[in-house]
Parts: structure tokens; C-alpha cells; sequence
């Protein structure tokens, strides 16, 4: 996959170009400019982390989806929300196999 440079107050980073042909969860917003997009989606997915992590403390069900469904949200307007998306898939791929492999060693074990 091809790398663009970008420089940003004397530093470089480089990130990889995004797949444009991926499905825009926000078909409905996709029409407006960037200026207008880019702070309502911060907006919208900052108050489902925030709801996400006031669960935490209240009582109820619904902890971690909205705080998943925030970052989700960011992470297809901000870089930085889709490496830390990454982090979580990888980090669930891993408990999954972690999982499934303990199962498959006590099931042996019968």
C-alpha cells in the first residue's frame, strides 16, 4: 500500500493512504463539506464515549457499545480514533483466540 508524507509544523509523519472504496458508515453526511463533517462527527461520537463512560458509573447494561460505536464513528473522519480502533480490534482478536484456545485445552482434558 502506497505511504503519503505529510508534514505538520516541522515534523513528518507518514500514514497510509485510506481505502476510498470502503462503505461510508455516514452516507447522509458524506454530502457536506469537510469543515462542516469533521466537528459534527467529533461531536456526535465525543457524546457517545462520554455516555459510554458515564454507564461506567450508572447503573445499566450498555457500557461498552456506545464508548466502541463513538470511537467507530471518529475513526472515519480523525487518524488517530481509527489507530486506536485498530489497537481495540487487535487487542479483542487476541482475548478471542486466548479464549477459544483455553476452551479447546479443557475440553481436551475431559
Amino acid at each position: 500500500m502506497p505511504t503519503v508524507e505529510l508534514r505538520a509544523f516541522g515534523t513528518v509523519a507518514v500514514m497510509r493512504e485510506i481505502n476510498d472504496d470502503r462503505p461510508r458508515p455516514l452516507k447522509a453526511l458524506s454530502g457536506l463539506p469537510a469543515s462542516v463533517r469533521r466537528p459534527l462527527v467529533a461531536v456526535m461520537g465525543g457524546t457517545l464515549i462520554v455516555a459510554g463512560l458515564a454507564a461506567v458509573v450508572l447503573p445499566g447494561p450498555w457500557t461498552i457499545p456506545p464508548i466502541l460505536a463513538g470511537l467507530a464513528l471518529l475513526a472515519t473522519e480523525y487518524m488517530w480514533a481509527r489507530r486506536w480502533q485498530r489497537r481495540v480490534q487487535d487487542r479483542a482478536r487476541a482475548v478471542k483466540e486466548a479464549v477459544n484456545s483455553r476452551r479447546k485445552a479443557s475440553s481436551g482434558d475431559r
